[in-house]
């Protein structure tokens, strides 16, 4: 039995769980803010400057969500890099909108101050790190940019792992919905973007070949 099998149907479960999630936030995000076909949640309409910038956040944070993955299928940047430029050109402009948008909601959030101060790094973090990896392609140095995309995606997906996190809190843990959103404002992000780093530590450990002792 070849040993490689399961990692691979692991993986590629994994990348279709990941696929269906993301498709699902987005789908009911687009649902819920730009139709009345959904309710929407009071601690997110209650906010003092959900008019204007909650749509300018839900845009640019579906958009980033839905493009991200497209700029690590390998066969894309190799086959088709024209598209893998333009998507990663419509990733950042979507980023450039949803990330000052999500600090002006960070200000307004009726979740107090310390969900406010988790929202709010976030979202400065989220273009610094889009920008270094932008700068890292512009400057020939790939393997970085790679590496900075990969944190930049990670903030992106916090819209994920925060609509995980919310209900395991409650229906699992018990945790009333404004202490947890207090604490997962920040974890949400935090836990992906030590996921990543823990990745690419590795993958940098990996690519180093061991030193062998000289021989007489």
């Amino acid at each position: 039995m070849n040993r490689t099998l399961p990692l691979r149907i692991g993986f590629y479960t994994y990348a279709t769980l990941l696929a269906l999630l993301t498709l699902e936030v987005a789908a009911v995000s687009l649902l819920r803010y730009f139709t009345d076909v959904l309710a929407r949640p009071e601690v997110v309409t209650d906010n003092a400057f959900a008019n204007p910038y909650l749509v300018l956040h839900v845009a640019g944070g579906v958009t980033a969500l839905l493009l991200g993955p497209l700029q690590f299928v390998a066969r894309v940047r190799e086959r088709m890099p024209q598209l893998h430029r333009a998507s990663g050109r419509i990733y950042a402009v979507a980023i450039a909108i949803g990330a000052p948008a999500g600090l002006m909601l960070s200000l307004g959030t009726t979740a107090g101050p310390i969900a406010g101060a988790g929202f709010a790094l976030m979202a400065i973090l989220w273009p610094v790190l889009t920008a270094l990896g932008i700068k890292a392609a512009i400057d020939g140095r790939f393997e970085d940019h790679r590496a900075w995309m990969i944190r930049s995606y990670a903030l992106t997906a916090a819209a994920l792992t925060l609509r995980l996190m919310l209900p395991f809190a409650g229906l699992v843990l018990a945790i009333p919905f404004t202490p947890a959103y207090r604490v997962i404002a920040w974890i949400s992000w935090m836990t992906n973007l030590a996921i990543a780093e823990f990745y690419l530590r590795r993958k940098a450990r990996l690519a180093i070949p061991s030193l062998q002792p000289a021989t007489a």
